[in-house]
């Protein structure tokens, strides 16, 4: 780590803050991680969220600016004017979060949604998820493929909002006409890379979010009056899984049925091995798969092993050291190093399901190891309240990051 980091991420936010505040808002937070009592990253906070509207978020990151620097009249006169602020009058009528598909991993698609879930909440909005086109694992019509996974969220449909008479949209690239397209402005051009601080207090009929938003992005907005203020990561997890990802009940049933053939009737250990495309991304992808391997020597050798991989090579290697002991899903893989969700001969909506059904039958598991990595075993790792030492997952949560690189924030080489 370069011992410069945090104020060259301050300077960026200072520079981001009038054009791109979703972005300054998380390079402060990215300081803090560093540096908890950065005065100039809280204070800044402190900005943004008064600049929002979010008068009791402004209080207390100035609150906590003044505690580190109590000598800086700039930022007592900040407080000053945080506490005089006027809270922004409620809006009026029924408002709207339409949630689109990511583009990418079907879990790392609802690590999407569940974020904008809760950005939905904190922001007083009716949740719509809508996975088109865009979506890796869709049929390509306009159709929604999330509800050939999950029920839906709420009794609204992308239909309901296109009717909507004398709709606003947010951000404005939006119109009743387009919201089942796909739109390549969510990554350049006016409204592009949409952060949590775009959507707050904002008076809109329909905001879409077709950006990437993680739980860990709308944490620092919940408000002190919510359940889920103050819980930890894994707690907001659980409580939106359990929440809104209700599988449709023929994917339980394929659960059910695959886990009374083969898993039953005593405890098992889940294990994901990624292979594929997870290499190029990963440069260690062998070292880390060698070490998850070591763990599960380490494990009771009379349990059997359900395999969770997305490669057929890694497949053939696992049965191979471990013989009878291997259980697993007949599912599409890969024997390349293209990820299965981009091969033209692999049927998407299948791809989805088989993804979901492996994950239900893991948490089923009485230990689970996995890549912290990779969206699949994170979501694991949350998903289930998991015995203390019955979830080994390597390297840091793909979840606990908030994704510099998107939000085109320089990450200097770390």
């Amino acid at each position: 780590m370069q011992p410069d980091l945090p104020s060259q991420l301050m300077d960026y936010a200072t520079r981001a803050l009038a054009d791109n505040p979703a972005a300054a808002e998380i390079a402060c937070h990215e300081v803090l991680e560093l540096e908890p009592r950065n005065s100039q990253a809280l204070y800044l906070l402190g900005y943004i969220a008064g600049r929002m509207g979010m008068r009791d978020a402004a209080i207390d990151w100035l609150q906590s600016a003044l505690d580190a620097e109590p000598d800086n009249a700039r930022i007592r006169e900040n407080l000053a004017a945080a506490r005089a602020m006027q809270l922004p009058a409620p809006p009026q009528g029924t408002r709207y979060l339409l949630i689109k598909s990511w583009g990418f991993g079907f879990w790392a698609d609802v690590v999407q949604v569940l974020g904008s879930l809760l950005l939905a909440e904190v922001t007083g909005r009716i949740p719509v998820v809508h996975w088109g086109p865009e979506s890796l694992f869709s049929d390509k019509s306009h159709q929604d493929c999330f509800t050939q996974f999950f029920e839906p969220v709420s009794a609204v449909s992308l239909r309901d909002l296109a009717a909507l008479p004398n709709a606003s949209f947010l951000p404005a690239r939006w119109n009743a006409g387009n919201l089942g397209e796909s739109s390549p402005e969510k990554w350049e051009g006016t409204g592009s890379r949409f952060g949590v601080p775009h959507f707050l207090n904002r008076r809109e009929n329909v905001a879409v979010s077709d950006f990437h938003i993680g739980v860990v992005n709308v944490m620092p907005w919940i408000p002190a009056d919510h359940p889920l203020h103050g819980k930890s990561l894994e707690e907001i997890y659980r409580a939106l899984t359990a929440k809104y990802l209700r599988p449709r009940p023929g994917i339980v049933a394929a659960c059910e049925a695959f886990h009374q053939a083969h898993l039953a009737g005593g405890p098992f250990l889940a294990l994901h091995l990624r292979g594929s495309d997870k290499a190029i991304e990963d440069p260690s992808l062998d070292a880390t798969n060698r070490d998850l391997l070591s763990l599960v020597d380490a494990q009771d050798p009379s349990w059997p092993i359900f395999l969770m991989t997305d490669d057929e090579h890694c497949l053939a290697r696992i049965e191979t050291l471990y013989g009878s002991r291997i259980v697993a899903t007949q599912c599409q893989r890969t024997s390349t190093d293209e990820g299965v969700h981009y091969l033209p001969t692999v049927d998407p909506v299948m791809a989805g399901r088989e993804i979901l059904i492996d994950t239900l039958l893991a948490l089923r598991a009485e230990r689970f190891i996995g890549n912290g990595r990779s969206n699949v075993s994170a979501m694991i790792a949350v998903m289930k309240d998991w015995a203390p030492g019955a979830c080994f997952l390597l390297g840091r949560s793909n979840l606990t990051e908030r994704n510099l690189r998107i939000y085109q924030i320089p990450t200097y080489q770390r």
